[in-house]
Formats: C-alpha cells, structure tokens, sequence
C-alpha cells in the first residue's frame, strides 16, 4: 500500500465512522455539529470547538417522523433523527444558518425535542448584495461570538479568531490544490478527500492532505521522468481509461459516494464541481489583517451563493459556464436531493444556461437509500452519449 492509499484509507475510515466514536478518535478535540455551509467555522473554532458537519447517512431509526413530515428531505430528518437516537449525544452542540425553510423548520424545533445537544442559531440575510446584508451579517456575527463567550466562560479575542481563520485558510488553500490535481483521482477519492475536511479536525487533517498532496506530485514526476501519463500513475487511481469524460457535478452536499463510485464504473472522472460544500466552499480565503469578524461577514457575502441566496452579480448559471469551460468538462451531471426545493429550482436555471451553451447533462435524484442499478444504467447511457 502506497503512502497515498493509505491517507485515503484513513479519510475513507473517517467517512464510514459513527458520530458516537468522533471523541475516541480524537481525544483531543471538542466535536461541535454543523448542517449549513454558511455557519462560520472559525468562531466555533476560536471558542475551542471542532466543527462537524452533520451528513446525512443511509440508516434511520423512525424517530424524525413524528415531528417533520415525509417530503421533508433526508438532510434534514436524518439530523432530527440522528440526534433523538442520541448519536448526536457526544457533540458540544449543534450550529444552524439560515438557508432554507426545512433548515430554519429544524433549528426552530430542535430546542422543543431534543435536548442534547443545545442548538445555536446564525440569521443570514436572503439578499447578499443588499446595503443592510454588511451591518446585518456583522450583527449576527457579534451576537453570537457575545453567545459562544456565555457558554464557554471566557473571552474569544480578535487574536484567536486570526489564528483560526489562519487555520482555515490553509485548509482551503489544501483543497484548492486537491481540485487542481482531481483528474489524477478517482471520483470516489476525490470524494473521500473532499468529505474528510468536513468531519476532523483541521489540526489534524491539514497535514495528512498536504501530505497527499505532495505524493500525488511526487508520482507525477516519476511519472512524467519515466515518460509515462501522470494522471494515471498512482497505484490507487485504478483502472485506466484512453479516454475518461471530465464531468462537473452539481447539488447540494453530498454525504453519499455512490455516485462517485458509479462515475468512476462507467469511466469517467469528476474534475469540478459545483457544490454547497465544494469548490464554492473553498474558493477564496478569508482576510487575515483586520477585524476578524469584518473579514469573516465579507467572505461570506463575496462567496457565490448557494440556491437559498441571491446576489446579482454573482449569477450561479455564469459561474457553472465558466467553470465547465475552464475544466474542458463534456458534461455536467445533476445530483438533486429528493424533495430539495431550492435545488430543484436552480436546476432549472442551470439547465437552461447548458443547453443554450449546448453542454450536455443529467438529472440524478438522491434519495435515502440510492437506486444503484438505475443511476448505474443512467451514467453509462449518458457517459456513452457524450463520447466515452
């Protein structure tokens, strides 16, 4: 096993790992769930907090049926019943943003059913280049730092939140250079690489994905010295392919690999995406000179929006165009989850933007327990369409 394959194996372990073991794997650390991209990582960090995003698994106990209704999505009931099976239970708390109605339905609830762990709440506003969204964001921001030195009884200086937007910034800066490389991985890898940023410690994943990095690069010289194609060097890359189509997926955050593995099946490759915990995630660093929580409001509001929020100037539609272009893409595959409103609304201007730039695409719903068979037979037809 290749030192590559084995800090994959270790992301993959991470992946596959019950909430309930996050404190014996580390020790050292104080888990705090997190089910939105907006919620800021870094004052929960500089409070002594690892952030955990809460993704949403295949199991479920039966619990959230008696408080949400059946077409709420599965992000969110598996939350809700994650936590009243009381796997949840060893997390410090668990941090909400405004994003959409089932995300605001959840942290309204959350106080009134679950009582372990607390939940703490982030407003956003809807209209990111508004003249009030600044002061408004700043707002929340301070409130809850004002909440966070409550809870934990001490004050959460400007110095310790710069260390922790340091912090982040490296990870960021870490999976920019992951998407970079993503043609020299498999789909699910990238995947693998991808989700474990969200579910350990920075402290700790930071050196494993430089370190990755930096073999994926060493292969690639070897590779390139020997004549040979670095992008299908790696022992963990698979089997090889003359040519793998280049795909962009698009959606929300995507707790589940099968598609990933599927891609992969059927031969192609994810070389982009555009995620609510993806590249957009990761696409730009937060200021590190300043006031921390100024340069905290303005990164979230220079961010492209996701489908719950609106900003003029930075129109999703453009930003998939000019992404699929710039990753030479041949094709963009939808992965939808099923009852996901705003989702499902932006699909359909996306979709409208690829057809007049004649991009091909697919729409895959995700559902709690994945159609294999179906969303294998699905790929291959689109894979073969577009020229696998």
């Amino acid at each position: 096993m290749t030192r590559s394959d084995e800090i994959l194996s270790t992301f993959q372990d991470i992946g596959e790992m019950s909430l309930r073991n996050w404190r014996e794997r580390f020790p050292d650390y104080r888990p705090l769930g997190f089910l939105s991209g907006y919620v800021p990582e870094e004052l929960f960090h500089a409070a002594g907090f690892s952030p955990v995003f809460l993704l949403h698994g295949r199991e479920g106990c039966g619990h959230a049926q008696a408080h949400l209704p059946g077409f709420t999505c599965w992000v969110v009931r598996s939350a809700l019943d994650r936590a009243l099976s009381g796997e949840l239970s060893a997390l410090a708390g668990v941090a909400f943003a405004h994003t959409c109605d089932a995300v605001q339905a959840l942290a309204d609830l959350w106080p009134r059913v679950v009582p372990n762990p607390p939940a703490l709440y982030v407003a956003m506003p809807h209209h990111l280049a508004a003249p009030a969204a600044r002061p408004y964001l700043l707002a929340e921001l301070q409130r809850l730092r004002e909440r966070l030195e409550q809870i934990t009884d001490r004050a959460l200086s400007d110095e310790a939140l710069r260390e922790s937007i340091a912090l982040h910034n490296r990870t960021r800066a870490l999976v920019r250079q992951l998407y970079e490389v993503a043609d020299r991985l498999p789909a699910p890898a990238l995947h693998t690489a991808l989700q474990a940023a969200f579910l350990m410690p920075k402290e700790v994943y930071n050196p494993l994905m430089a370190d990755l990095l930096d073999t994926l690069e060493a292969h690639a010289e070897l590779a390139l010295a020997k004549g040979e194609d670095p992008k299908g060097s790696p022992k963990f890359l698979g089997s090889q392919h003359h040519h793998r189509p280049r795909l962009f997926v698009v959606g929300p955050e995507l707790a589940d690999p099968t598609l990933y593995q599927v891609i992969a099946d059927a031969g192609g490759r994810v070389v982009g995406d555009l995620l609510d915990l993806g590249q957009r995630y990761f696409a730009r660093a937060v200021g590190e000179t300043g006031g921390p929580l100024e340069a905290l409001a303005e990164h979230t509001l220079a961010m492209l929006p996701t489908p719950t929020k609106y900003h003029p100037q930075r129109r999703r539609e453009a930003h998939l165009l000019d992404m699929v272009s710039a990753g030479e893409a041949d094709g963009v595959i939808f992965a939808r989850q099923k009852f996901c409103d705003p989702h499902g609304f932006d699909v359909v201007t996306l979709k409208t933007a690829l057809d007049k730039a004649n991009v091909p695409h697919l729409l895959v719903e995700l559902e709690q327990t994945p159609h294999i068979g179906q969303m294998r037979t699905r790929v291959e037809a689109f894979l073969e369409m577009i020229g696998a």
